[in-house]
């Protein structure tokens, strides 16, 4: 984790219906972050220019598109994602899934996404699933993860667990992060910068928080002195 830039460990969500009012921000804010995620909304929106721009900038992009179809599919749709200069691609936790993305070999870091952040206790139920969040969230890591996967996606409030029980020979992305006082929204399973630096977290997907400060660079600023903070005292 020692070896992450401080400016690599926010991924900053590109949520934006316009793709020009998402590469404004881009252009915004990358002098302090350099990692961004393109999710289906801004994919569908500006495809392939908008990581192009990114990517052309000197910055990280993680392709957040969750890919959920039979492996053939998955596997095709993988191999596209080769020589854009793309650092991570995020599938669903079905190993199949998982297994196809990796067949691809396109040269992009496969993430798993274990259970999405908006999901609880009574989700599971509806699907007839008996055990928690947090057993799901296991069983999925562990059996992707000896697929040979390079990391998750998954929430803050798992992370501890997982790096204690599976170690940290992969990437972990966490995205419903909050700082203190902040909205949660939609998101369920929560969890502050700092907190989940220290649960094990390599990177933090934020886009709210920052996107709706009155003053986003000393947003950014702060939740970066949180993370250093973490750092410094975890190498003491």
């Amino acid at each position: 984790m020692e070896t992450i830039p401080l400016n690599q460990r926010i991924i900053f969500a590109l949520d934006f219906a316009d793709p020009r009012d998402a590469l404004s921000w881009v252009d915004r804010i990358d002098d302090q972050v350099k990692f961004f995620k393109v999710g289906l909304q801004l994919f569908l929106a500006g495809g392939w220019p908008v990581v192009d721009h990114i990517v052309g900038r000197g910055n990280q992009v993680m392709l957040d598109l969750k890919l959920y179809d039979i492996p053939a599919t998955v596997r095709l749709a993988v191999t596209q994602f080769g020589g854009r200069g793309i650092t991570f691609a995020t599938v669903h936790g079905y190993g199949p899934v998982v297994e196809a993305a990796l067949a691809a070999d396109s040269g992009v870091r496969i993430l798993a996404v274990t259970v999405l952040t908006s999901m609880g206790s009574q989700e599971l139920a509806e699907l007839n699933y008996q055990g928690t969040v947090e057993q799901l969230v296991m069983e999925r890591a562990r059996r992707v993860l000896a697929l040979g996967c390079d990391g998750l996606v998954c929430s803050a409030r798992e992370a501890a667990g997982l790096r204690r029980e599976l170690g940290s020979a992969f990437a972990m992305v966490t995205p419903g992060i909050r700082p203190r006082d902040a909205a949660v929204n939609d998101q369920q399973r929560i969890a502050t910068p700092g907190r989940a630096i220290l649960d094990g977290a390599d990177h933090l997907v934020i886009g709210r928080p920052i996107r709706d400060a009155e003053d986003p660079a000393a947003t950014i600023a702060a939740i970066q002195e949180e993370i250093s903070t973490v750092l410094k005292t975890q190498a003491t």
